[in-house]
């Protein structure tokens, strides 16, 4: 068989595909705070040219999702207390809202596919599976946001998590807000059986309120020993 009938992948293709895998590993909080990517390595590790990754690299440092640094390398920002917390009010305000919208829009098969999600998500935090149970979160909420059918305002709330995430990975090893999530998005789920905007909305925010304490307590810890050493 003749190679001329493939076309090779095309730049922009393979600059998306890197952009997407990155995408899902910071929203997903599989890249920690302080955690470096150089150029070469990544590239290596997808099997492609550094020309496309750092393409990748650039548009995510330009938007300020990433920080550049010498040598083609670039680094997941640490967060302050005050900046995490920000974030967590602008989150609540948008998602909430799409919880909102989402309670009356919401179809049949949506709320059994995240009937689904959440039994495999908490099964994920019991066994301390640290990166399914983030993965599976993720996949959880956006239904949830999809189903508000604002596809600007889902935009929005995938830059948040994309500054946000990497801030999850202090949710975890420990299981000990699995009952908060467990509560929260029980009344999340009766919510939206009923259509219940309000109560969805409501259940959303709290959800966002108690991870946003347990990570502002890691930053806390974490800021105080550097201001100690000053």
């Amino acid at each position: 068989m003749s190679t001329a009938l493939f076309n090779a992948a095309p730049r922009k293709s393979l600059v998306t595909h890197v952009e997407d895998e990155i995408r899902m590993a910071l929203i997903e909080g599989r890249l920690e705070p302080g955690t470096r990517l150089v150029t070469k390595d990544l590239a290596d590790s997808l099997g492609m040219s550094i020309t496309p990754v750092r393409e990748a690299l650039v548009r995510f440092a330009a938007s300020g999702v990433l920080t550049a640094e010498p040598a083609q390398s670039f680094r997941v920002p640490t967060m302050t207390v005050a900046q995490y917390r920000e974030i967590s009010e602008i989150r609540k305000s948008v998602e909430g809202l799409a919880a909102f919208n989402a309670a009356s829009q919401i179809s049949g098969k949506e709320i059994a596919q995240m009937r689904v999600l959440l039994k495999k998500y908490l099964a994920a935090k019991t066994a301390k599976d640290q990166h399914l149970a983030l993965a599976l979160n993720k996949e959880f909420r956006f239904v949830l946001y999809a189903a508000a059918r604002m596809p600007t305002l889902l935009g929005v709330i995938e830059m948040l998590w994309l500054k946000a995430g990497p801030g999850f990975n202090y949710l975890y090893p420990e299981v000990q807000s699995a009952s908060g999530d467990h509560h929260n998005y029980d009344d999340l789920m009766r919510a939206l059986q009923e259509k219940s905007a309000d109560a969805a909305r409501a259940a959303i925010e709290h959800a966002i309120s108690d991870g946003a304490r347990i990570v502002i307590e890691a930053l806390r810890q974490r800021e105080e020993p550097s201001a100690a050493a000053k």
